[in-house]
């Protein structure tokens, strides 16, 4: 017992050193964990947030003049797991849940496409002379930067000569299309405003209407960062075995040693979780 305490006697401070630098080290640590723990409430809260926005809020729709279109935006939701959306939307949820593959984004949209108003070119013509079948061939194409759409037909009737009233009697028949091509340009994403994540959709058709716009971006299922290359460098506080010396380097010897380093690691042993 008397060995020891004159151990203590003749190597307090560096012990009080090492005492130190171990309670800094893990108070250091401490303080890295619960930063750590309120970051991740933070991000917790702000996707809670994020996705009850996304439920109640409704399509805004602006013009972009840089780009001249209609410009039709909502917040969308951001899931932990695609899972998660069955509280929010559980319509759209049973929808993606039956897609093949892992979800990692998904848009859906409504859309209308309203041509009323448009006139066609017609032509008379006889089909069946006979029977007084005739026809009007009917051919309408509009077309703008986002909306195509190109119907072509004919509109068959039969028209019977009533020579007692000098007048004709019509009987309506079938309407053939033969061409019918609608084509749509739409332009799709997400982003990543100040407080908030939105989907939004871009056309610059005036015809086009979005009536409903849900964007959903599953987390789990993002492509991982490649792994940082561990530092080599490293400079602060250590504690450990190995050889010391005195300070002129003599009297080599084995023991334990505490102090402040700048080193090298050549190869290292990693161990204990990430």
């Amino acid at each position: 017992m008397i060995a020891f305490w004159n151990f203590i006697k003749k190597y307090y401070p560096l012990i009080f050193f090492g005492i130190i630098v171990v309670m800094s080290v893990f108070l250091f640590q401490t303080c890295s964990t619960l930063n750590k723990e309120r970051e991740d409430r933070a991000f917790q809260e702000k996707i809670w947030n994020q996705n009850m926005s996304a439920l109640k809020d409704s399509i805004t729709v602006e013009f972009n003049k840089k780009l001249g279109a209609y410009e039709i935006s909502k917040d969308n939701y951001v899931l932990e797991k695609l899972k998660d959306l069955e509280k929010y939307n559980k319509d759209l949820y049973n929808q993606l849940n039956k897609v093949k593959g892992d979800l990692i984004a998904a848009i859906d949209a409504r859309v209308t496409g309203d041509l009323g108003g448009l006139t066609a070119g017609n032509e008379l013509v006889v089909i069946d002379k006979k029977t007084n079948n005739y026809g009007l061939k009917f051919k309408s194409h509009y077309s703008d930067d986002s909306f195509e759409q190109i119907l072509e037909g004919i509109s068959k009737f039969y028209a019977y000569p009533d020579e007692s009233n000098k007048n004709w009697l019509l009987k309506p028949d079938t309407t053939l299309f033969s061409t019918n091509i609608t084509k749509l340009k739409i332009t799709y994403g997400f982003r990543d405003l100040k407080d908030k994540y939105e989907v939004f959709a871009v056309s610059s058709s005036p015809k086009i209407e979005i009536d409903e716009l849900n964007g959903v971006f599953v987390l789990e299922k993002q492509p991982l960062p490649p792994a940082p290359r561990p530092k080599k460098w490293a400079i602060g506080p250590y504690i450990g075995f190995g050889l010391n010396t005195d300070f002129n380097l003599d009297n080599p010897r084995f023991g334990w040693s505490v102090g402040f380093s700048l080193h090298y690691d050549i190869f290292q042993w990693r161990f204990g979780k990430k």
